[in-house]
């Protein structure tokens, strides 16, 4: 006679959006190990309870899916609390304080490194410059990060020591052709004392799964680097993985992938490497992001791009040869317009669709791309979050700042995604982490045309993605079978209007049938 097996963790009397398109609704969820077994309405678990068997009543509250974040940076998201940590602060004034403070604790030539900067939260709302910090920095090299990644400041004393010039072209020069002190894109740099060691990038990945487990993330898909690629095997092999993650590597390390044999079937549910990040323009925070229609707050500046035409050909052929999956950063709209035509080129239509090749942020688009891509099957990975921290109209945005109003209105345009029936994958970049953050900038988009319901946004950061990951067997959904990765809402979703979605938090994060988080 067959051993009685019975369920390991039950959650009953909740309000469950499952988001599997045949059962919407359930009222209880049955977990055996690490694995859903059984999901239904009212007490039909009852015979699934056993001695050791953990019930959780929800009293109503919604359960869903456990959000996976479609694109992050979780270790470098950490190393904002390892080092000196600026994402708080309100002014350039408040800023240069705690350089002054953090300048006192170490000795004289000693670096100081400061992450995650916003310019747009500070009363100055500009950069903060050379000329801010070098008088309390003549004797320290100052390099401070912006929260984008794009950017950064260095003091004067930071310049000599990284050997950088004013003639390289990612760096501003000030209306007398002095060094400003900001770093773009191409000429962000590191040189042996700034690089960030590889405790310090063990301590940010802790930081950084730590808070995705409290903002009820269960799976990244993580941008992976050649510093960061030997914390996950460190974590890996010793068994401290708490998060799933799906890898993206940099281009920079496709050869070496290639040579081994890496392809999208590495893996395992916990850690699995399937895609290769190409970066093809920068930002829009500074200005780098390659664009049509220039700049509305600097007039002859389009951005540029980082690959000219033929690099990008042959780029985009070699990710899809290898049997990896294109995750190319692409914000501008003439940056989307020359991907979507490289991979037009390059790899024929019933391939492409097999592929599920990903354009990553997309935060401007010309309607016609999205139905060139429509025709690709392009996943768009996008960051809600964007829209709320910089999109929103009157209120001294960013984007608004950058783009004008007009363009403004139909940056991000996620419902033009939808549409078109493509795979919309939500992620934060880290910018910040929590989904449901993001999740407001689906719903209150400044232009209504474009905002999504609150089951679309959530279908976005959970099933979405794992179609992205062609992971959607086994995550995405509340579904027998699947593994039991669930989050608990404060609240119950079914009876909410929309506005009072600001106030829901996460109770619960479940992770392979254990609870990893308890509010």
């Amino acid at each position: 006679m067959a051993e009685r097996i019975f369920a390991t963790l039950i959650i009953k009397n909740a309000n469950i959006w499952t988001i599997d398109e045949n059962s919407p609704r359930a009222e209880f969820v049955a977990i055996y190990l690490d694995t859903i077994m059984k999901v239904g309405n009212g007490n039909d678990f009852s015979d699934l309870v056993g001695p050791n068997t953990i019930v959780i009543d929800a009293n109503g509250r919604s359960v869903i899916p456990g959000f996976i974040d479609a694109h992050t940076h979780i270790a470098w998201n950490g190393l904002n609390k390892v080092y000196l940590d600026l994402s708080e602060t309100k002014s350039i004034d408040e800023v240069v304080d705690l350089v002054k403070k953090e300048i006192e604790k170490k000795k004289s030539g000693e670096w100081i490194i400061g992450r995650a900067w916003d310019q747009s939260k500070w009363v100055e709302k500009r950069y903060i410059t050379a000329a801010d910090l070098d008088p309390v920095s003549p004797n320290n090299p100052v390099k401070l990060r912006h929260v984008s990644g794009h950017f950064e400041t260095v003091n004067s004393l930071g310049f000599k020591r990284l050997g950088l010039s004013k003639n390289q072209l990612g760096v501003d020069l000030d209306e007398n052709g002095e060094i400003i002190g900001t770093l773009r894109d191409v000429d962000l740099k590191d040189n042996k004392e700034t690089r960030p060691s590889f405790d310090d990038f063990i301590q940010g990945s802790e930081l950084g799964i730590n808070e995705a487990v409290q903002l009820g993330i269960t799976s990244i898909h993580d941008n992976i680097t050649f510093e960061t690629l030997p914390v996950y095997m460190h974590l890996v092999k010793n068994n401290l993985l708490k998060i799933r993650v799906y890898g993206i590597i940099y281009e920079d390390m496709i050869d070496e992938a290639i040579k081994i044999g890496l392809d999208r079937n590495f893996g395992d549910k916990w850690f699995k490497i399937g895609a290769v990040k190409l970066m093809t323009d920068g930002a829009i925070s500074s200005r780098t992001a390659y664009v049509f229609d220039e700049y509305e707050d600097k007039s002859n500046e389009y951005g540029f791009a980082l690959y000219d035409e033929e690099k990008l050909d042959t780029m985009v052929s070699k990710v899809h040869r290898a049997n990896l999956q294109i995750a190319a950063h692409a914000i501008g709209d003439k940056a989307n317009a020359n991907l979507i035509t490289a991979i037009e080129k390059n790899i024929n239509v019933s391939e492409c669709k097999k592929a599920l090749h990903r354009i990553e942020h997309a935060e401007i688009l010309r309607k016609e791309d999205v139905l060139r891509a429509a025709k690709l099957d392009l996943v768009f990975s996008m960051q809600p979050n964007f829209v709320w921290r910089w999109g929103l109209i009157g209120v001294d945005g960013m984007y608004e700042k950058r783009l004008g109003k007009e363009r403004t209105m139909i940056n991000n345009p996620f419902r033009w995604v939808l549409n078109e029936n493509l795979i919309l994958a939500f992620g934060s970049d880290g910018m910040p982490l929590g989904p449901l953050y993001g999740i407001k900038g689906a719903l209150f988009h400044p232009n209504p045309e474009l905002r999504l319901s609150l089951e679309e946004a959530i279908r976005s950061y959970t099933l979405h993605p794992a179609i992205a990951a062609k992971e959607e067997n086994v995550k995405g959904s509340i579904t027998k079978g699947k593994l039991a990765d669930l989050v608990m809402l404060s609240h119950t979703l079914d009876v909410m209007q929309e506005e009072e979605f600001h106030d829901v938090t996460i109770d619960y994060t479940i992770i392979g049938g254990e609870i990893k988080y308890q509010k």
